[in-house]
């Protein structure tokens, strides 16, 4: 983010503040820092990792991850 920045103020039902909060808080972050976030995917798609990539991230961070005895081995398990 840029060093000028701009405050905005939004209104938002209570059930959906309470689960941005949820949500900010299951990734480590501030509400500010997952809104900040979620409006940078929306307005910069392009940045934005795809469906693929996302379901990658998400697995790694749940510890579904590959184990592989070496590179080719990884490979033939990715089916690459």
């Amino acid at each position: 983010m840029s060093a000028r920045t701009t405050r905005m103020s939004i209104d938002v039902p209570l059930k959906d503040h309470k689960r941005i909060k949820v949500l900010a808080a299951a990734e480590g972050a501030s509400i500010r820092e997952f809104v900040i976030e979620c409006i940078y995917e929306r307005i910069y798609p392009e940045k934005t990792p795809n469906k693929k990539t996302r379901k990658a991230m998400e697995d790694a961070r749940k510890g579904k991850t590959k184990k592989a005895k070496n590179f080719d081995d990884l490979c033939e398990q990715l089916g690459i």
